[in-house]
């Protein structure tokens, strides 16, 4: 009996939960929050296979730079990365955008966080994850 209630709640909190959470960071340096969501792993691994560029022997490394801007690109809902006149300012690209505008620490928390929210909690499980 036990068990079948136990499974009814492992359901009903599957069929309940967010499909993608989502969540406000603040950035103090802008007085604002940057809002943002969850990214699932067929996009964290395609953005990571678009950092990613080749090396000897037929391996990749990984641009971690370029890396945190794209899943920045792809998570923010707000602000808007493709907006035309942050393009028109600093483009072509919203990656472009991102690495003109953001600091390397602000890039680096978004990127924590927005891992954070994808269902990564260990940071070194997110390092290997991503040089992986």
């Amino acid at each position: 009996m036990a068990q079948g209630k136990k499974a009814e709640e492992v359901l009903r909190s599957l069929l309940e939960t967010d499909l993608k959470p989502e969540h406000n960071i603040y950035m103090k340096r802008f007085n604002i929050h940057f809002h943002i969501q969850a990214l699932d792993g067929k996009t964290i691994n395609k953005i990571r296979e678009q950092a990613s560029y080749p090396v000897k022997n037929g391996e990749k490394r990984l641009d971690e730079e370029k890396f945190g801007a794209l899943m920045i690109e792809k998570a923010c809902l707000v602000p808007k990365w493709t907006s035309p006149e942050l393009l028109e300012a600093f483009g072509p690209t919203p990656a472009d955008v991102i690495l003109k505008r953001l600091l390397a620490g602000e890039i680096a928390k978004l990127s924590t966080e927005i891992l954070h929210l994808s269902g990564f909690t260990d940071e070194e499980e997110v390092v290997d994850e991503i040089k992986n």
